[in-house]
């Protein structure tokens, strides 16, 4: 090899160009709260799972089923298509604790997002419609709460259902909040308060939580997944204008 230096400049150039393109096509998301003392709506405050800005921060009157949100935001500020509406009359506002939570240490907003949820209100159901879905394929990320620990319950979405145990103040207690997913599908019901559907399709979507004992939904995700030959265009795209940058 002439020019080893050269080489390792170009792969190294490669690998960043393609990890660009990743990147820039991963980048659809729509984010949703209950804002129950913990609006995360800013530029500037990411939180979630998919750590994203602009959640659309929603606060619903108590014993009111909530009006329908439309053209949510995304994560670059834009409005969407999509939409929720919550359907169960018999959901209310609720919070692990009645005052804004201190922002974590590691700069997330992940205990405003867990602080407040939408309440089931002890035997009830929330469930959250979504319509106008704006990507093809996409994940949805399903955020549970509730003021007390070990209330077990569930999560559906399409023909999956997860199980799991509420936990409580814990949840936002530490110095960073605690994200942990349930993927239990028989009724092991573990500690967890997040959990992901993936490889969705279709315009609409409905969102059923089923905790009998009090908890709710405190936010979801929708998160678009890129087809695997947008990714190999664009990564084939910065090549090209790689190639020609080395052939001047």
């Amino acid at each position: 090899m002439k020019n080893p230096i050269k080489f390792r400049t170009i792969c190294l150039e490669t690998i960043a160009i393609i990890g660009f393109a990743t990147a820039a096509v991963n980048a659809q998301v729509v984010s949703w709260n209950f804002d129950g003392y913990g609006d995360i709506s800013g530029p500037s405050q990411q939180a979630g799972v998919v750590q994203s800005p602009y959640w659309n921060s929603t606060y619903l009157i108590d014993g009111n089923s909530g009006a329908p949100e439309n053209n949510l935001l995304d994560n670059t500020g834009a409005a969407t298509t999509l939409g929720a509406s919550f359907t169960d009359n018999s959901q209310y506002g609720y919070a692990i604790q009645f005052s804004t939570p201190a922002q974590d240490a590691n700069g997330s907003y992940n205990k405003y997002l867990l602080n407040g949820y939408l309440n089931n209100g002890g035997g009830g159901t929330v469930t959250i419609s979504l319509s106008a879905i704006p990507y093809p394929v996409y994940n949805i990320i399903v955020y549970l709460s509730s003021d007390t620990a070990g209330r077990t319950g569930t999560v559906n979405v399409g023909s999956t259902t997860y199980d799991f145990s509420t936990m409580g103040p814990g949840e936002i207690s530490g110095a960073n909040a605690s994200l942990i997913q349930t993927t239990s599908t028989s009724g092991g019901n573990p500690n967890a308060d997040y959990a992901i559907f993936t490889g969705l399709s279709g315009n609409s979507q409905i969102i059923t939580t089923a905790i009998p004992s009090y908890g709710g939904i405190a936010g979801f995700q929708v998160v678009a997944v890129p087809e695997p030959g947008t990714v190999v265009l664009a990564s084939l795209g910065g090549l090209g204008v790689l190639w020609l940058r080395r052939r001047r």
